[in-house]
């Protein structure tokens, strides 16, 4: 079907043609689409991070959490000491023997107990504070002996915190 537009004119089809508005419109609503799809992956991929940091972090601060509560509650030798005795404040942790010797312990980039440095941990580094608590209250900090032991273990990158473990260490009657 065709129609005339005037006296001698051309014949236009009657057909539906796509116009520039159409053109436009479509252009626009794929771009807003694109858009919103690359903010979801980008948005995506930083939660990713944010998992990856703190799964290695905890590890990290797991594996020192689990050197330390394997130690023995008061030290051998001289149970007296808080904190590392003499001979154990070289640098490393091969001489700690007991609990409190880690307290204020920190150590950037980590190294296992023998000073060999874990794979993949620069940039990080863990902490570790020790304080007796009440036996049955652990929250509450005590500023003498009270047969419990409060270890915290902190596992930063660049200076943000990813995981923070605590565990309870008590004496041995």
């Amino acid at each position: 079907m065709t129609r005339l537009t005037g006296p001698g004119a051309h014949r236009l089809p009657c057909g539906r043609a796509f116009t520039i508005v159409e053109a436009v419109i479509s252009t626009v609503i794929v771009s807003v689409m694109l858009v919103a799809a690359l903010t979801t992956v980008g948005a995506s991929r930083l939660i990713q991070q944010k998992v990856a940091m703190r799964n290695r972090g905890r590890l990290l601060a797991e594996s020192l959490l689990a050197e330390i509560v394997q130690q023995a509650y008061d030290d051998p030798s001289d149970p007296a000491v808080f904190g590392p005795e003499s001979g154990e404040q070289t640098g490393d942790r091969s001489d700690f023997d007991d609990v409190d010797d880690y307290h204020n312990w920190s150590q950037s980039p980590p190294e296992d107990k023998n000073g060999v440095a874990i794979p993949e941990a620069d940039g990080w580094q863990r902490t570790v504070t020790v304080q007796w608590v009440d036996p049955l209250d652990p929250t509450q900090s005590k500023s003498g002996e009270t047969k419990a032991k409060r270890i915290t273990v902190t596992a930063r990158h660049n200076n943000m915190s990813h995981a923070t473990l605590v565990a309870i260490r008590a004496a041995h009657q």
